[in-house]
């Protein structure tokens, strides 16, 4: 049996205390397809995940990471849609961050000829989450105006590209001047500061008549301020609470101008909701990936804005994603391939 390098999670702590190890190779079992791994994402989760407060429980030890991309070395017997050697993305349930990852085949999907590996991880469930949240739950039209909140982070950056790709008219709300610049660089039509205080005035006078869509994987003081700034039949995501705070909604301004609020968990697609769902909805996700895979490919939507790391260097890699330094995605670098398309 072969191993390979990864990082290891021995027992519940601090993402600082993840360990390299040599791992041994996983039998594969039916459904699922081995994967050389090119490229992770990091992304906020893996702090949930090695502290063991994510709902979903990885059996010690364990290898974090959800999102890469890579070649398909093997698959089993019963895996159809897929084939050794085809360039793909995945999203895992777990085992991202190392040499080589198992997936069900339901949650893997072809990249596309033209579009490079170290761009297609950051899209399977950064981008999935974004295009299948606008689509299918805030019904985002051509015309609206849309609100991005985080439009660094890259969730935020996806956002502000696939609402553009859509069609909306898109305000992005970041931190600093570099950051809103960025979001311009992206599609954004307008910048903002993300100060609650300002929030409403700032966005009022760019759209007097309030935004249609509120995109919010910051929660907080942001959430708070954005209920007073929308339109009627405005649509509000809730998307993750980025700032600390779990924010709530006093629901007679919802009922005022007939304000929508929805939750939306991605997870709970591809697997990862108290029940595993990822069979059900296979199908549908599948088709919302390829849509952005091809977008990218196509040069519909600008390639994600993305901070690389080798694998030696994880610690400062999820360090740069919880201290939200990053603008865009921070990715590993596990196993670059040679060439590029």
């Amino acid at each position: 049996m072969q191993d390979f390098e990864g990082l290891v999670c021995t027992h519940w702590g601090h993402w600082s205390e993840l360990e390299m190890q040599r791992i041994g190779r996983p039998a594969l079992a039916a459904g699922q397809v081995r994967i050389r791994v090119h490229h992770a994402g990091v992304g906020f989760a893996v702090s949930l995940f090695v502290s063991g407060k994510y709902q979903r429980k990885p059996p010690l030890p364990f290898t974090p990471g959800t999102e890469v991309s890579g070649e398909i070395l093997e698959v089993a017997p019963d895996v159809t849609r897929l084939h050794v050697g085809q360039r793909v993305v995945a999203a895992l349930d777990w085992g991202g961050f190392a040499e080589e990852a198992v997936a069900t085949a339901d949650t893997v999907y072809p990249v596309p000829d033209g579009l490079a590996l170290r761009h297609a991880a950051a899209l399977p469930i950064t981008y999935g989450t974004v295009w299948s949240a606008l689509e299918w739950r805030a019904n985002l039209r051509a015309g609206d105006t849309l609100l991005v909140h985080g439009a660094s982070g890259s969730l935020g950056m996806a956002a502000v590209q696939i609402g553009r790709l859509m069609g909306a008219r898109v305000i992005a709300t970041a931190s600093t001047e570099a950051k809103r610049q960025a979001a311009l660089q992206n599609g954004a039509a307008h910048a903002i500061p993300s100060d609650p205080a300002e929030l409403a005035q700032a966005v009022k006078r760019l759209c007097p008549g309030g935004v249609d869509v509120v995109f919010d994987p910051v929660g907080g003081d942001l959430f708070d301020a954005s209920l007073r700034c929308v339109a009627p039949e405005a649509r509000v995501l809730v998307i993750g609470f980025a700032s600390g705070r779990i924010p709530t909604a006093a629901a007679n301004l919802l009922l005022v101008k007939n304000v929508s609020l929805i939750g939306f968990n991605y997870g709970f697609y591809i697997g990862w909701g108290l029940t595993d769902e990822r069979r059900r909805y296979a199908t549908q996700v599948q088709d919302v990936v390829a849509k952005v895979l091809n977008a990218m490919a196509s040069g519909a939507m600008p390639l994600p804005m993305t901070q690389h790391f080798a694998l030696a260097q994880w610690h400062e890699a999820i360090d740069t994603t919880m201290s939200r330094r990053a603008v865009g995605k921070v990715i590993l670098d596990i196993q670059p391939e040679r060439t590029s398309p």
